[in-house]
């Protein structure tokens, strides 16, 4: 039964995915351009000095968009996230950043969670994934569209874009503020997350039905088909695409934080993140506390209370 639904629900999640998609042939390689964007691709940014645009004020929070210049070239613009911000507690104040996933909005993770992380005194901050939302550029035909794509040199520089922002104000909370650092990432955004704690020391990682290997996913699983496609046509293997993307694989490394602070959930019927790739990212990072409900992708929505309830108390007993 578990399956049967869960197999219902990813359908349908596909099909709605695939409604769009990019008509024009994406695919650009070229070999020195991966090769120097494999050099210190994940150089540590500088300290900057963040600005936060207020737009609203309620009891103890205050809500606005933080903006802040990209420190490498990611053919996106500004880096966005949308912040609460605790205005009254003044001690051991918990920052959330929260990044959801690909071709999906803040609220898609802010609709679970936000409320929960007030409750607590949380601030957060909702990261704007490049071409995503205010992000997305004037090219694009729909939200996320150039994200991921048979543009295997774009692709690797919105990657190093997007973990560098996140590092960014990472570095800002933990050496201006001297305050924690939780992270949590949905899909693609569980990637991302996954990857910053790879050379980032954070106090909490949470990621939900995580990406892992994205030439595997492009090449074996269903939301890549036309990604795919445009790599066939091109006779690009899938060998090729994973050597030049190894990089922006999580499971080809290691977390610099404590197993114990890291927390992931994946799907036992994923059809966006095959079990197993989202196992090989866990067997990689030695077995740290997981979670595999009986559903598929779509369970970010159908277990959206047994997510909350399994993370929170994660949290907590972090700080116990």
């Amino acid at each position: 039964m578990y399956r049967f639904i869960a197999d219902i629900a990813d359908n349908y999640g596909l099909f709605d995915l695939h409604r769009n998609y990019s008509k024009k042939d994406q695919f650009y390689y070229n070999s020195n351009d991966v090769m120097l964007l494999h050099e210190n691709f994940y150089l540590k940014p500088d300290l900057l000095e963040l600005k936060f645009d207020k737009t609203n004020k309620s009891n103890e929070y205050e809500f606005g968009k933080l903006k802040f210049s990209s420190q490498v070239d990611g053919d996106g613009n500004d880096a966005i996230f949308h912040y609460a911000m605790n205005t009254m507690s003044t001690k051991d104040k918990i920052n959330i950043i929260l990044v959801h996933g690909w071709r999906s909005t803040v609220n898609k993770l802010d609709c679970i969670f936000k409320n929960s992380f007030m409750q607590q005194g949380f601030n957060m901050y909702s990261y704007v994934l490049p071409y995503h939302m205010e992000r997305v550029t004037k090219e694009s035909t729909y939200n996320g569209e150039y994200f991921i794509t048979a543009d295997v040199v774009r692709t690797l520089r919105v990657f190093r874009q997007a973990v560098s922002d996140i590092r960014a104000l990472i570095r800002h909370i933990k050496e201006i503020k001297k305050e924690k650092v939780y992270l949590v990432g949905l899909s693609l955004g569980g990637l991302i997350t996954n990857l910053v704690c790879e050379h980032e020391e954070i106090d909490a990682l949470v990621s939900l039905f995580y990406a892992n290997d994205v030439a595997f996913t492009i090449f074996e699983a269903i939301p890549g088909k036309y990604i795919k496609r445009d790599f066939v046509n091109n006779k690009f293997s899938k060998e090729l695409l994973s050597d030049c993307w190894n990089i922006i694989n999580p499971s080809m490394g290691k977390p610099v934080i404590d197993k114990k602070k890291i927390m992931l959930v994946s799907g036992k019927y994923d059809k966006y993140i095959l079990p197993t790739d989202s196992n090989k990212l866990w067997e990689a990072w030695d077995r740290p506390l997981r979670y595999v409900y009986n559903c598929g992708h779509s369970g970010i929505v159908l277990l959206k209370d047994k997510i909350r309830y399994d993370t929170m108390d994660f949290l907590r007993g972090l700080n116990s």
